[in-house]
């Protein structure tokens, strides 16, 4: 090998773990992925789902959800009819629910 391609080579290899240094200490790490799991399944039970574009919509967690195939999403921008729906609210309504369990109503409760 000669002096000029080794020294071609070694200035390539430099400029290579320059660039890669760069890229690592300009960019910060940040979360790429939001990971919205959407209402639990015993709140679905529960509560009366809002129709809405021909799918059921369910108030949780201060955002409107409705299923797509077998994962949930939910508008960013809150439609109108749904703004119209919760009394032109932000966080202040509770949608309706049904809730089971002992304790309360028929067959629950302290047995005498």
């Amino acid at each position: 090998m000669s002096m000029s391609q080794s020294l071609s080579t070694l200035v390539k290899g430099a400029l290579c773990a320059i660039a890669i240094t760069l890229c690592f200490a300009t960019t910060p790490a940040r979360a790429q992925v939001q990971i919205d799991l959407g209402p639990t399944d015993a709140y679905i039970a529960t509560t009366s789902p809002v129709y809405y574009g021909g799918r059921a919509s369910y108030w949780y967690g201060n955002r409107w959800y409705y299923r797509d195939g077998g994962a949930w999403r939910y508008y960013h921008h809150e439609p109108a009819y749904f703004r119209n729906y919760r009394g032109g609210y932000r966080g202040g309504y509770a949608p309706s629910r049904q809730l089971y369990g002992r304790g309360r109503g028929w067959g629950g409760g302290r047995r005498r």
